[in-house]
């Protein structure tokens, strides 16, 4: 499991707003002190342990979820293109095209493909609970923990 410590800020219902540094992921990278990736963020996140606004929180994501993210939006349209390439380069022939422009033509609109998929995959996704954050421990509560949340590192050790 992947984790960020953080504040929430809001809550509702089931859900909790929590102000995270991103510092875990970062923490191998040269430009880290520069980079915008490293400033604060919000995150939208299920709220098991019960926080309110103030409280210092753990959230987490399961690895296997991100793993599967990841693969969706960064695998799949590689692989449809090289198919759309090689699909066109088969193809070609048969309708009087060059064999290169053929394979550019059809491997952009495999590309382009993709990203519908994507999109039509990522309403059912947004939805399931496994590809969700999850407030898991609530390190401190109120004011208290607002002295000392800058000072934590993300990760115990």
């Amino acid at each position: 499991m992947i984790t960020e410590n953080g504040i929430v800020t809001k809550i509702d219902a089931d859900t909790a707003w929590v102000k995270t540094v991103r510092r875990s992921a970062c923490e191998g990278c040269g430009s880290k002190d520069s980079c915008e990736a490293a400033k604060e963020g919000e995150v939208t996140a299920v709220n098991l342990a019960g926080a309110h606004p103030g409280d210092a929180v753990t959230v987490g994501f399961e690895s296997g979820s991100l793993i599967k993210i990841s693969m969706l939006l960064y695998l799949f349209p590689v692989i449809c293109m090289i198919a759309g390439a090689i699909l066109g380069a088969h193809l070609a022939p048969g309708y009087g095209m060059e064999e290169s422009s053929a394979a550019a033509l059809f491997s952009f609109g495999a590309f382009f493909v993709s990203f519908v998929c994507i999109r039509l995959a990522s309403g059912r996704i947004s939805g399931d609970a496994k590809y969700q954050a999850k407030v898991i421990r609530i390190r401190g509560r109120g004011a208290a923990a607002l002295d000392g949340a800058a000072s934590v590192p993300c990760k115990e050790r």
